[in-house]
Protein backbone atom coordinates (compact mmCIF):
# COMPACT_ATOMS: atom_id res chain seq x y z
CA UNK A 1 0.00 0.00 0.00
CA UNK A 2 1.72 3.41 -0.89
CA UNK A 3 1.39 6.49 0.98
CA UNK A 4 -1.57 8.11 -1.23
CA UNK A 5 -3.65 4.89 -0.23
CA UNK A 6 -6.67 5.19 1.69
CA UNK A 7 -8.59 3.14 4.01
CA UNK A 8 -11.11 0.89 1.85
CA UNK A 9 -15.22 -0.30 2.61
CA UNK A 10 -14.42 -3.58 2.52
CA UNK A 11 -16.80 -5.07 0.48
CA UNK A 12 -16.82 -2.91 -2.84
CA UNK A 13 -13.47 -1.33 -3.41
CA UNK A 14 -10.17 -3.11 -3.80
CA UNK A 15 -6.94 -1.87 -4.65
CA UNK A 16 -5.31 -3.33 -7.86
CA UNK A 17 -1.43 -4.35 -8.18
CA UNK A 18 -0.47 -1.02 -10.04
CA UNK A 19 -2.38 0.98 -7.13
CA UNK A 20 -5.81 2.51 -8.62
CA UNK A 21 -8.65 1.59 -7.25
CA UNK A 22 -10.93 -1.28 -8.39
CA UNK A 23 -14.42 -0.27 -7.39
CA UNK A 24 -17.35 -2.31 -7.80
CA UNK A 25 -21.05 -0.92 -8.80
CA UNK A 26 -24.39 -1.89 -9.27
CA UNK A 27 -26.04 1.03 -11.72
CA UNK A 28 -30.07 1.64 -11.96
CA UNK A 29 -30.14 3.93 -15.20
CA UNK A 30 -33.43 6.02 -15.66
CA UNK A 31 -34.18 6.33 -11.66
CA UNK A 32 -35.88 9.79 -10.78
CA UNK A 33 -33.27 11.33 -9.90
CA UNK A 34 -29.30 10.96 -9.18
CA UNK A 35 -28.52 9.89 -5.82
CA UNK A 36 -25.26 7.39 -4.62
CA UNK A 37 -27.65 4.43 -2.96
CA UNK A 38 -25.85 1.70 -0.48
CA UNK A 39 -23.81 -1.09 -0.34
CA UNK A 40 -25.28 -4.31 -1.12
CA UNK A 41 -23.70 -7.34 -2.33
CA UNK A 42 -20.57 -6.40 -2.48
CA UNK A 43 -21.27 -3.17 -4.67
CA UNK A 44 -21.82 0.40 -4.53
CA UNK A 45 -25.54 1.56 -5.72
CA UNK A 46 -25.39 4.03 -8.31
CA UNK A 47 -29.63 5.41 -9.25
CA UNK A 48 -28.68 7.82 -12.47
CA UNK A 49 -31.35 9.72 -14.53
CA UNK A 50 -29.46 8.87 -17.85
CA UNK A 51 -30.93 6.11 -19.86
CA UNK A 52 -29.21 2.98 -20.41
CA UNK A 53 -28.61 4.01 -24.21
CA UNK A 54 -25.13 4.69 -26.47
CA UNK A 55 -23.35 5.03 -23.23
CA UNK A 56 -25.26 7.48 -21.61
CA UNK A 57 -25.49 5.91 -18.26
CA UNK A 58 -21.99 4.99 -17.96
CA UNK A 59 -20.43 8.44 -18.88
CA UNK A 60 -23.27 9.64 -15.82
CA UNK A 61 -21.36 7.39 -13.73
CA UNK A 62 -18.00 8.40 -14.46
CA UNK A 63 -19.19 11.81 -13.65
CA UNK A 64 -20.42 10.93 -10.16
CA UNK A 65 -17.58 8.82 -9.30
CA UNK A 66 -15.09 11.15 -10.47
CA UNK A 67 -17.15 13.72 -7.80
CA UNK A 68 -17.14 11.08 -5.20
CA UNK A 69 -13.48 10.27 -5.19
CA UNK A 70 -12.38 13.38 -5.55
CA UNK A 71 -10.51 12.89 -9.34
CA UNK A 72 -10.88 13.87 -12.95
CA UNK A 73 -13.30 12.15 -15.11
CA UNK A 74 -10.61 10.86 -17.00
CA UNK A 75 -8.93 9.26 -14.46
CA UNK A 76 -11.98 6.77 -14.15
CA UNK A 77 -12.27 3.90 -16.21
CA UNK A 78 -15.06 1.40 -17.18
CA UNK A 79 -13.07 -1.71 -17.06
CA UNK A 80 -16.00 -4.36 -16.99
CA UNK A 81 -19.68 -4.31 -17.53
CA UNK A 82 -20.46 -1.80 -20.61
CA UNK A 83 -24.00 -3.29 -21.46
CA UNK A 84 -24.26 -4.62 -17.57
CA UNK A 85 -26.01 -3.37 -14.35
CA UNK A 86 -23.31 -4.62 -12.27
CA UNK A 87 -20.09 -2.60 -13.22
CA UNK A 88 -16.26 -1.80 -12.10
CA UNK A 89 -14.72 1.27 -12.29
CA UNK A 90 -10.98 1.41 -11.96
CA UNK A 91 -10.21 5.41 -10.27
CA UNK A 92 -6.56 5.88 -11.07
CA UNK A 93 -4.68 8.19 -8.24
CA UNK A 94 -7.63 7.93 -5.19
CA UNK A 95 -6.79 9.88 -2.25
CA UNK A 96 -10.64 9.73 -0.67
CA UNK A 97 -13.02 7.33 -0.53
CA UNK A 98 -16.42 8.40 0.40
CA UNK A 99 -17.62 7.89 3.90
CA UNK A 100 -20.58 6.54 4.38
CA UNK A 101 -21.44 10.24 5.56
CA UNK A 102 -20.85 11.59 2.44
CA UNK A 103 -22.99 9.71 0.82
CA UNK A 104 -25.60 10.18 3.00
CA UNK A 105 -25.47 13.82 2.30
CA UNK A 106 -25.26 13.50 -1.32
CA UNK A 107 -28.67 11.86 -1.53
CA UNK A 108 -30.10 14.11 1.36
CA UNK A 109 -29.20 16.80 -1.07
CA UNK A 110 -30.73 15.90 -3.86
CA UNK A 111 -27.38 14.00 -5.38
CA UNK A 112 -27.48 16.08 -8.19
CA UNK A 113 -23.98 16.76 -9.91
Amino acid sequence: MTDKQVDLPPNYARYAADGSLIINIRVQARSSRLAVGNVKNGRLRLRLTAPPVDGKANQQAIKLLARLFAVAPSQVELVRGKASRDKSFRIINATRIPPNAFIDACNSSGGNT
